[in-house]
């Protein structure tokens, strides 16, 4: 054994270390207590299932990729690359095709929907964002968008900020849904990537699952890349779909 105090190895049997000559009656008693209290745990029923779950934890952690671990300082720059930017740009359409040069709504609608997409793609194309939080960011995103629009017009026109009616409200509430979707969709998208790329997510454990008794790396790995593409392609259809209708509606007509 080692002696607790200059880490020299001795024997077990001494009861002092010959080397830095302190006494180890206190310090042996106790070790066999340790030894003794280790080994009745390590025979407890529980205890096995407990280290097996450890031990598929830390597998797990390991397999996040480095990309996915979002350093807490990176955070300013998404803000600032992935949320405002976005943001100005649907200001500056607005600006540019109601304001100065007073074209059809249609076409600002478009825009709107086009312009967030592909910001929402790179985003979670990289994997260091969380899609929960990103997505509700872009819900508030396309909320602070319409506002600083009614805005903008308000300074024009004088006319209030906030809806003043219920259909006001609904049109308001149409229009942010539009450009959230479109921002969501390219989240979709772009996660889809990721996802196919990295085989993570959701998919991999489903598709842990059903191969069960299998134990193929290769079928879990073929299993879980047709579920995140034809979950992530359905979904972003979904989501695409939802923005268009909600963008076009009020300018098409109901």
């Amino acid at each position: 054994m080692q002696c607790p105090y200059c880490v020299s190895e001795i024997a077990d049997a001494a009861l002092a270390c010959p080397h830095c000559a302190h006494d180890l009656y206190l310090y042996k008693p106790l070790l066999e207590r340790i030894g003794l209290l280790e080994a009745q745990l390590a025979d407890h029923p529980d205890i096995a299932p407990l280290t097996a779950r450890v031990v598929e934890l830390e597998a797990q952690l390991q397999a996040i990729p480095p990309e996915r671990q979002q350093d807490a300082r990176a955070l300013p720059g998404l803000l600032l690359g992935y949320w405002l930017a976005p943001l100005l740009l649907l200001l500056g359409a607005h600006v540019l095709m109601t304001i100065i040069y007073d074209i059809n709504t249609l076409y600002l609608r478009i825009a709107s929907i086009l312009i967030p997409l592909p910001f929402g793609f790179h985003l979670m194309r990289g994997g260091a964002a969380h899609f929960g939080a990103w997505a509700g960011a872009g819900f508030a995103l396309a909320i602070s968008a319409v506002l600083a629009m009614s805005g903008a017009v308000s300074l024009v026109d004088h006319t209030p900020i906030l809806p003043a009616n219920l259909q006001e409200l609904r049109e308001f509430l149409e229009y942010a849904g539009s450009i959230g979707f479109a921002y969501t969709t390219g989240m979709l998208i772009g996660e889809m990537l990721f996802n196919h790329k990295h085989n993570t997510g959701l998919a991999v454990r489903i598709a842990q699952a059903a191969s069960k008794g299998r134990n193929s790396a290769e079928k879990v790995e073929a299993l879980a890349k047709k579920l995140n593409d034809i979950g992530g392609t359905l979904t972003a259809v979904g989501t695409t779909a939802l923005s268009i209708y909600t963008g076009l509606k009020g300018v098409l007509g109901n």
